[in-house]
């Protein structure tokens, strides 16, 4: 492979990963919500309710003490709720309130906005050339 062509795809997808993560910080700023805060609720829209330990197994570098603070944070801003797990009394079940459901409902409208923003600057026959290859990478992605 043509070494110029790994560092324009290298350089594209960090450029593509700064953008995704400014538009990620905007939605999370938005709506006073922290990155952790919002991974938590992104984890239970992928998932559905959790006990703790779940939760924690999918967040990266959060100890059981920040998490708890997070869920308390979440639970005050009406965004979850806990209940006492019924088949391990000494856990809770986290599950996303209706506000949370609806707030991570608008995510997908919010990056709809970058993806415009990267569609706009071709013609029809680009754009579909780019859907092609986009299908193409993520097949190949997938099986690695």
């Amino acid at each position: 492979m043509d070494p110029q062509q790994i560092d324009s795809v290298r350089e594209f997808i960090m450029f593509v990963g700064q953008k995704l993560k400014k538009c990620t910080q905007s939605f999370e700023n938005n709506r006073d919500l922290t990155k952790h805060e919002f991974s938590i609720l992104f984890i239970l829209g992928q998932k559905g309710p959790l006990i703790v330990k779940e939760i924690a197994q999918n967040l990266q570098d959060v100890s059981l003490s920040t998490l708890t603070r997070l869920l308390d944070s979440l639970e005050q801003k009406q965004y979850i709720e806990r209940s006492l797990d019924r088949t391990d009394r000494r856990s809770f079940v986290i599950t996303p309130t209706a506000k949370a459901k609806e707030l991570m409902e608008s995510f997908p409208q919010h990056m709809e906005a970058l993806a415009k923003g990267i569609l706009e600057g071709l013609t029809p026959a680009e754009r579909l050339m780019l859907l092609e290859l986009f299908s193409k990478v993520r097949s190949h992605i997938q099986s690695m």
